[in-house]
């Protein structure tokens, strides 16, 4: 069997970099044949992982977006090589809704094991994908707005300082939704779409779903008063802190398979933790649209 490495220099302080020989060496206990590439940027990365149909598995190092690189660069191949992923990012919520350790040698152990799991993959307007989150609101910008030099230097600590801008001035999106047997229309000081459990480092949906086909739709209520509904974005932060039910008076919760968001162009989507699409958006969900590597339980 055949495999590739591809890892991105700048995620987790270079400890990826620095240990390229030992992950080799594991892999090659696995696979006769290990490649090796450092990519050299965004648009870099999605191209050589378009190039990997004759490759039995793709491993990758990175944090979410590295990980949404990576799935939009397979999604056009007719053969899909597995996954597998050792995360090393900021936040990594991918890798908690998959249960995957940062630490590289016990994800690797976990590639070496060879546990292959489905896994469904967003679609967005037929030509973006996602893996756990689509998001417009108060906090979602947080994680593309942090510079990159401040998430070397401290790590899950500047997204909250970065945060408490909107503390001070919180988002509020007017949307109108559409599902099957469902059409609102809502101003909300946040919206997720989720395939996860864990945003944010925030297991805040952790009764949420994943790989059934279908999405969680969380859509937080306005407040009254200057908050701006800031007390029930909080409140479902609790909840996951706490593993607590989200409580209805906080947060309107719905499921699909598919939906539109109509928005005005003003608005932004972060999807996967990254600047993605402006205005109206349609979501499919791909059931099972990847195989990837992950932990027996």
């Amino acid at each position: 069997m055949k495999a590739i490495f591809i890892y991105n220099p700048e995620s987790g302080s270079g400890r990826i970099r620095r240990n390229i020989s030992y992950i080799k060496k594991k892999l090659e206990s696995k696979y006769s044949l290990v490649d090796i590439y450092e990519s050299k940027s965004k648009e870099d990365l999605i191209k050589k992982a378009s190039m990997t149909s004759n490759y039995d598995a793709l491993i990758f190092s990175g944090g979410d977006g590295t990980f949404n690189d990576i799935i939009t660069g397979i999604s056009k191949l007719e053969k899909k090589p597995v996954l597998g992923y050792l995360p090393s990012g900021t936040a990594n919520d991918i890798g908690k809704n998959l249960n995957l350790s940062k630490n590289y040698k016990k994800a690797l152990k976990i590639i070496l094991n060879g546990n292959v799991t489905e896994h469904d993959v967003g679609l967005i307007n037929d030509d973006h994908y996602f893996m756990y989150v689509v998001a417009s609101g108060t906090f979602s910008s947080v994680s593309y707005r942090t510079k990159r030099e401040t998430k070397k230097s401290l790590g899950k600590l500047a997204y909250l300082l970065d945060g408490l801008k909107d503390l001070f001035n919180p988002e509020i999106v007017d949307f109108k939704l559409k599902l099957e047997g469902h059409e609102g229309e809502y101003n909300a000081p946040l919206v997720l779409v989720l395939n996860s459990k864990s945003v944010g480092g925030i297991k805040f949906n952790y009764k949420g779903h994943r790989n059934d086909g279908y999405f969680d739709i969380l859509i937080f209520k306005k407040g009254k008063g200057k908050n701006k509904g800031l007390v029930n974005i909080f409140s479902g932060f609790l909840s996951g802190i706490f593993q607590r039910k989200l409580k209805k008076r906080n947060v309107i919760s719905l499921r699909a398979n598919e939906l539109t968001l109509e928005a005005s162009d003003n608005i932004t989507w972060c999807i996967d933790g990254e600047e993605g699409i402006k205005g109206t958006i349609t979501i499919k969900n791909l059931h099972k649209y990847i195989q990837i590597y992950t932990p027996k339980n």
